[in-house]
């Protein structure tokens, strides 16, 4: 049975700074020159059990159109086999291949990938000591944006193009020079920055996303009028009474009424309007039931007597297109 390199699957049990022990060298060791790059063996046991038949053909035509100098069909077919099989062992070959045609930022970007922390417990074509020397000669004169982001499942983009959601990379190869970046996610204000980096520069960026919060105005074919009114006796009443169970019934007097409201109205529209007038009657029976369950927490947690009178008079006219709701309180 084949092994697939799932890396996806191992992404979330790593930790951001567990990639630094799979790092590259540092600049003082980096080499000068692209060190040899020699084809994989395509027709080894290791590669039929690392790729399945579709991506595996693809990769043999690349390689046998880079060998006859067809270096841009040759891409394509790397590639290709990538958007196929975008796992670890996949992106090792592009990126050499990206790294022979000399596109060292495309060569340093799927290295990056390749070179993860899980990399060596997966059964792998290329040896890791040529890819890490491979990946730090592509990526020694590129700058690189060390990413930090309040939230996570974030999608960051760069001058447009789509790179990963973070917190995938702890930093992003881009070529040096001004770039826009963005932060997109679902209920959050999209983010854009401005990022100039030189060669060989490491730049900090802290993207911090903020929650969207939207409003909805539902416009209303005939008019619908709202009139509520709670009023609370006073006789009888001691000073020194806690004054909480009046106010609870006076707001789930209101409450109330106004849930009453929101039911009767979306009833009666709900005909003839869109399907928002459903929700309009739904909030509204929520909204009586708890009013009703406040009301009577206040009335049974009063001291004294005589206890309250509660009236709720609902006047229904759909022909003058509203809702009248009168509540007394005495």
């Amino acid at each position: 049975m084949k092994y697939r390199n799932l890396a996806s699957t191992v992404l979330l049990a790593v930790s951001l700074s567990s990639s630094a022990a799979f790092a590259v060298p540092t600049a003082d060791t980096s080499p000068t020159e692209l060190p040899k790059i020699p084809y994989a063996s395509l027709t080894s046991g290791r590669a039929l059990r690392v790729w399945f038949d579709d991506a595996l053909g693809l990769l043999r035509e690349a390689q046998a159109l880079e060998k006859e100098g067809k270096l841009a069909e040759a891409l394509e077919k790397y590639r290709d086999a990538l958007r196929i099989e975008p796992y670890t062992n996949t992106y090792a070959e592009v990126g050499l291949a990206e790294a022979r045609a000399g596109n060292l930022l495309a060569c340093a970007r799927n290295l990056q990938t390749a070179i993860q922390p899980w990399t060596p417990h997966y059964p792998m074509v290329r040896p890791i000591e040529l890819l890490r020397e491979v990946y730090t000669y592509c990526k020694k004169d590129l700058g690189n944006i060390a990413i930090k982001i309040n939230v996570p499942d974030v999608r960051v983009t760069i001058d447009g193009e789509d790179i990963r959601e973070w917190p995938y990379f702890a930093e992003i190869h881009v070529e040096p020079g001004k770039h826009t970046i963005k932060a997109k996610k679902d209920s959050y204000w999209v983010n854009q920055t401005e990022v100039e980096v030189g060669p060989g520069e490491r730049k900090p960026l802290s993207i911090a996303m903020q929650p969207k919060y939207e409003t909805h105005f539902i416009g209303f074919s005939r008019p619908v009028n709202f009139t509520v009114n709670a009023s609370l006796s006073t006789a009888g009443a001691k000073d020194d009474q806690p004054t909480w169970p009046r106010n609870l019934m006076i707001a789930s007097s209101v409450g109330l009424a106004v849930g009453l409201g929101g039911l009767v109205t979306g009833l009666v529209m709900r005909d003839d309007t869109s399907s928002a007038w459903t929700g309009v009657a739904v909030g509204g029976g929520i909204l009586g039931a708890l009013s009703i369950g406040g009301l009577g927490i206040g009335i049974a947690s009063r001291p004294s007597p005589p206890p309250p009178n509660v009236i709720i008079t609902p006047q229904i006219a759909k022909d003058g297109g509203g809702v009248q709701l009168a509540g007394t309180l005495e």
